[in-house]
């Protein structure tokens, strides 16, 4: 092994044990313990899809231009080849939240079509969007706008990684308790679990390369994956705290 893979694989490794208690920590802020458990109630886990995808257009509407205006900033600074990339890799993003959008009114179609009262997917898509969404947003764009661009690298791998650990278990969950029809409504989802398998493959290695070339910025990417990792996590308990609020409505 040559010494340049050895320093490579150590930096990476760091980054791995150091972001590791913040990735515990989403588990509880998140509430995804509650999420898959079989005592949930099918009309809380019913609403907390469809508050998942309408709340959820906000935070990835502009991912495709996050990124590549990272990428941008990246060059700008020096960092060509990762800049390059996350061009590539924004390209890949574009037009997700079409996705959410086309979701939340499947599932409420769905609702529609075997309870009562009747919902409005136009009145869950017009909701305020909540202070974590705020954070992430506004994450982005404190990260495009520093000296430290090329942390959006740690957003994406942490982010799009909760695809390949939770999204399965997620949907396998909501076939469980809804019945497979539910499948309908969780394309993102399940093209997120899909897709993201490459991207997070990507993501590390990107991730790996650059810390291998700038060691000094270990910190300043484990500080940024964190962040990411507890707005993202505010963002999914958001949406179970509005599904239980309006479950209560219903009587």
């Amino acid at each position: 092994m040559s010494q340049t893979t050895t320093v490579r694989r150590e930096l990476y490794d760091i980054y791995e044990s150091n972001i590791e208690s913040a990735r515990i920590q989403f588990e509880q802020k998140s509430n995804f313990e509650e999420i898959l458990s079989l005592d949930i109630d099918p009309t809380v886990l019913e609403l907390y899809l469809i508050n998942f995808n309408s709340l959820g257009v906000a935070m990835t509407d502009s991912v495709e231009d996050w990124i590549s205006r990272a990428g941008e900033s990246c060059k700008k600074l020096g960092f060509t080849e990762l800049g390059e990339l996350l061009s590539t890799h924004a390209e890949q993003e574009a037009g997700h939240h079409l996705m959410m959008i086309q979701d939340t009114h499947t599932l409420v179609n769905n609702w529609n079509a075997r309870r009562q009262p009747q919902l409005d997917a136009e009145w869950f898509l017009a909701q305020p969007i909540s202070e974590n969404v705020v954070l992430y947003r506004q994450l982005h764009e404190d990260v495009i706008a520093s000296q430290t661009p090329f942390a959006q690298v740690a957003i994406e791998y942490e982010i799009e990684m909760l695809s390949v650990r939770y999204g399965s278990q997620l949907i396998q969950q909501c076939q469980k308790i809804l019945g497979s029809q539910v499948h309908e409504g969780l394309s993102f989802m399940e093209e997120h679990v899909s897709v993201d398998v490459g991207h997070t493959q990507l993501n590390a290695r990107l991730l790996k390369n650059f810390l291998q070339n700038n060691p000094e910025h270990l910190d300043a990417m484990v500080k940024i994956g964190r962040t990411a990792l507890d707005a993202y996590a505010g963002f999914l308990n958001d949406c179970l705290t509005r599904a239980k609020e309006y479950a209560k409505t219903l009587g």
